[in-house]
């Protein structure tokens, strides 16, 4: 198997970015490929130290073995830094970019290591607090008959939406796990990983345990920590933001309003929609997660129009903070707030909402990490580079499988036929113009409707053709097989490989080679002279 490095798409403003144009550069603090970037945040974070900086560190950082014991335990010790991460808790680990996002944090640390010689940490956020159970219940992969399986637990029970770190997975679980075991054929990895998923994959876990328990076992080769959102020591430790929020939603407002005016000034769109008077806080409450909007004096429960004073919302920050959460705007700053945070690895929707936070980390008193993409890959399985091979196609060539079986086709044509279908049109193009022209010394009037039968016959030979070629594409059915076979593994629903498909897709027939094969693709280059670039590392290397 090879890893192709692939470029991290996004919008125009995440596009600008990272080429180093100067108005996306405005809303950064500087370029992620140039080290004098980290040694400004580095300055900063050593100039913002307080006694308290690592206390919540040690009570809420899960290290996932011995070398990320020793490496918090050096953090601590010798005033070191975090590069973090994060992503909502998903089915078996997620999506790949998941993992993507872990490795990409975990090289990142280790060159800023380097760079700044002080100990950097990477970590990973399971956002526990996110509640969006039907963009969590499922994941894919393509098991032994090259078919893409869709694994899900089914719609959320009935009842008020919990977030994830609440939702148990429930019985349905065990169905997803037999399915998963049966879509790929036995093998050295095949009862080692479908155990360690059992034991996280229990129907009384919740989804983000379950999920925090996996990455452990996918990273456990790695330095990383994992940080529960959910976390009563961690939510206690926000309750200086949220109470900030509470107290005064207004300020936030207008200083996320006045961001989103200054990137429309500099000609882009707003990269999250902000909704009036709406808070930066949830609630957990009687009927579920749901957004505070501000109202005067107090605040409106968005979903079940509620009610809640301002004094019932700062006494739920005191006395229960695990009912309270941030969005999806200030997650990012309560994350500097409690680490001394270097840079955040994020995929091309994240870097680009972060140009409109900078204003909302002043306010809460820490500045804006450096933002860095994570890597993206796409795995080339050796079955499906020799049908690349084979056909002589580039891996982008078969995200469209039926415009490329439409192209093959077309050029398969016996060439008595393309030569009658050519003759035919001419034939019928020539021979309407001379019969328009004839007609209108008749009639003028009867021009257009000979050019009306000429069209209707032109249309009709072009249904025609795509008969033919239709029949064509049926009589090639071993090709059809082997392009779809090419196709769903690099482009599963014609969507990127890393957003589809889960890790175990790789590591059920690779094992623990995959997770360091890939970390070894999304390595980190920081050049002083570089504005811009790519973080994937130039280069293959292959499995067995």
């Amino acid at each position: 198997m090879k890893l192709l490095p692939q470029p991290l798409g996004g919008s125009r403003l995440t596009k600008d970015y990272l080429a180093g144009a100067g108005a996306a550069s405005h809303f950064y603090p500087g370029s992620p490929y140039r080290a004098e970037t980290y040694r400004r945040k580095a300055e900063k974070l050593d100039l913002a130290r307080s006694s308290h900086t690592f206390t919540t560190a040690e009570r809420v950082v899960r290290p996932v073995g011995a070398e990320g014991r020793e490496l918090l335990r050096r953090v601590v010790a010798e005033n070191g830094y975090f590069v973090t991460t994060g992503q909502q808790p998903g089915l078996f680990g997620g999506p790949l970019y998941s993992l993507y996002k872990a490795l990409t944090a975990t090289g990142l640390a280790a060159e800023l290591e380097v760079l700044l010689a002080r100990p950097v940490m990477p970590l990973f956020w399971v956002a526990a607090d996110d509640h969006d159970w039907e963009e969590a219940n499922h994941t894919f992969v393509v098991d032994g008959s090259n078919r893409l399986v869709r694994l899900t637990l089914g719609p959320a029970a009935e009842g008020p939406r919990r977030p994830l770190g609440r939702t148990p997975l429930g019985a349905a679980v065990e169905e997803a796990l037999d399915r998963l075991a049966h879509a790929f054929p036995p093998n050295d990895f095949h009862a080692r990983y479908m155990a360690r998923l059992r034991e996280a994959y229990q129907p009384q876990a919740t989804m983000a345990s379950a999920f925090r328990g996996w990455m452990a076992e996918l990273l456990r080769e790695t330095p990383i920590g994992l940080v529960d959102a959910g976390d009563p020591a961690l939510k206690e430790a926000c309750k200086p933001v949220f109470r900030a929020e509470a107290e005064d939603p207004v300020a936030s407002e207008r200083i996320l309003a006045e961001t989103a005016d200054a990137l429309q000034d500099h000609g882009y769109g707003l990269q999250v929609p902000l909704i009036p008077g709406a808070a930066n806080l949830f609630v957990d409450l009687h009927h579920g997660r749901e957004r505070l909007q501000r109202t005067d004096g107090g605040f409106l429960l968005r979903r079940s129009r509620g009610e809640l004073s301002r004094r019932r919302v700062l006494d739920l920050i005191d006395d229960d903070p695990g009912s309270v959460s941030p969005n999806v705007l200030l997650r990012p700053v309560v994350e500097s707030f409690l680490f001394p945070t270097l840079a955040y690895a994020g995929g091309p929707g994240e870097l680009a909402y972060f140009a409109q936070l900078g204003g909302l980390f002043r306010r809460h008193g820490t500045d804006m990490p450096v933002v860095a993409p994570r890597g993206s890959l796409l795995a080339v399985e050796n079955k499906v580079r020799k049908v690349l091979e084979k056909f002589g196609l580039a891996t982008d060539d078969v995200r469209d499988l039926e415009a490329l079986l439409s192209r093959f086709a077309r050029d398969r044509l016996p060439e008595e036929v393309r030569d009658a279908t050519v003759r035919w049109r001419g034939a019928v193009e020539s021979m309407g113009g001379e019969l328009a022209d004839a007609a209108a010394t008749v009639d003028p009037a009867l021009r257009g409707a000979v050019m009306k039968a000429r069209n209707t016959g032109l249309a009709a030979l072009g249904a025609l053709e795509k008969k033919i070629v239709r029949a064509v594409k049926r009589n090639a059915e071993t090709t059809r097989a082997q392009i779809a076979k090419a196709q769903v593994n690099l482009w599963p629903g014609g969507k990127l490989q890393d957003r589809i498909l889960c890790p175990l897709q790789y590591l059920m027939r690779y094992g623990p080679e995959f997770p360091a094969l890939a970390y070894r693709h999304i390595g980190t280059r920081i050049d002083p002279a570089r504005a811009g670039g790519d973080f994937a590392t130039p280069g293959t290397d292959s499995v067995a």
